[in-house]
């Protein structure tokens, strides 16, 4: 494999994390209004980019893996195969049903653009996503940073546009109620989640921690730019403001920004599905030692049987995935990072990573982000 250079890093760092969750929250931020939404966000923030840092540690501690299984396995499990088999288990159904979420929403994203039937609009984006994770992780980073500037050019036309529309919808009345709030919460810290990303990251930067924190924050700190300009575009704009924010988002706007609008949110699924099903690839290669081909094949495929099943809606889908993923991290990361470092010096996080408020409070705010999954 070859090395990512700081540019690749972020990119796959960012383009991880902005998914299908970034046109979930202005749905929920609705019930808030902006300024209550963004205070959350911000929180979120800080939270996952101190949980990102400790699993990039947990990374540069077990040899610079870039999968989970293996890290888990040397700091958590202790060598015992049933616990091994359980966390393969509990994130083959986190990854599948992320990947599931992603080709549920650009399926519908794609059967509105292009006026064709949703079953095919969702094997199309099925086969564009798993056709790059199978050339490996040097080529989804190298697509990460060009779908990324892409993405990022778009939304500021589409904001700027927004901006310029002559009937801008007033902001609606702040509300702090605490349930709307949790989930605005939930959903901003699953859409900053870039958890599989981190290690790829680490494993591509081997031997320069300062440029990985750096990736970190920076990735992340791009996704949250992004989810609150969104945020506040649609508001302002979309009426009603729809489950899916683009399809009302570009409603709004008319013109050809409804086809700007679509390729952003194919594009931003287009990066998460590649490094979580590269994640997972990498994990079933290693938990059942079969080869490349045939892990790939396992850890893309069971995901679009299962979007093409009437079982959720995209939300809903978002919500089943999120609370996994919390229940992983709280549960599994930072316990792995505190047998990491006891005892060991340099720490990303320097000495104050060793603390056991700041792990406990981590643990704390991701169980709330478990809690928060639930809310409808």
């Amino acid at each position: 494999m070859r090395k990512l250079n700081m540019v690749e890093a972020v990119c796959l760092v960012a383009g991880a994390g902005i998914g299908g969750g970034v046109m979930a929250l202005p749905y929920l931020a609705a019930e808030t209004g902006l300024l209550p939404a963004v205070s959350v966000m911000l929180l979120a923030y800080a939270v996952t980019v101190i949980l990102h840092i400790m699993v990039a540690e947990l990374s540069i501690r077990t040899n610079y893996s870039s999968e989970l299984l293996t890290v888990f396995s040397k700091h958590l499990f202790n060598g015992r195969s049933i616990l091994r088999g359980g966390f393969y288990a509990l994130m083959a159904v986190t990854l599948v049903c992320n990947l599931a979420a992603y080709i549920t929403g650009a399926g519908d994203i794609l059967a509105d653009l292009l006026g064709i039937p949703l079953a095919a609009a969702q094997i199309l984006f099925f086969v564009c996503a798993a056709a790059v994770v199978f050339l490996g992780l040097k080529r989804v980073a190298t697509n990460e940073a060009v779908t990324l500037s892409v993405m990022l050019a778009i939304l500021i036309f589409l904001v700027a546009s927004t901006v310029a529309l002559p009937s801008r919808r007033p902001l609606e009345a702040m509300s702090w109620e605490p349930s709307p709030l949790l989930a605005v919460y939930g959903m901003a810290m699953f859409s900053l989640s870039s958890l599989f990303a981190v290690p790829q990251a680490a494993s591509g930067l081997q031997g320069n921690k300062k440029r990985l924190k750096t990736a970190v924050a920076a990735g992340l700190l791009i996704n949250l730019v992004v989810m609150a300009g969104i945020t506040y575009a649609v508001l302002i704009s979309s009426d009603p403001v729809t489950e899916v924010a683009i399809i009302g988002w570009a409603a709004a706007l008319g013109g050809p920004t409804r086809v700007f609008g679509s390729l952003f949110i194919a594009l931003a699924m287009l990066g998460t599905f590649w490094s979580i099903s590269l994640q997972l690839s990498d994990m079933t290669k290693e938990y059942f030692r079969v080869g490349r081909i045939l892990a790939w094949v396992a850890a893309t495929a069971p995901s679009l049987l299962l979007a093409l099943l009437p079982v959720s809606g995209f939300l809903g889908l978002m919500q089943i995935a999120g609370g996994a993923t919390a229940v992983v991290i709280a549960c599994m990361a930072v316990p792995a990072y505190r047998a990491a470092v006891r005892g060991a010096d340099g720490l990303l996080l320097g000495n104050i990573g060793k603390s056991r408020i700041l792990c406990g409070s981590i643990i704390i705010m991701y169980l709330l982000m478990a809690i928060a999954s639930t809310v409808t």
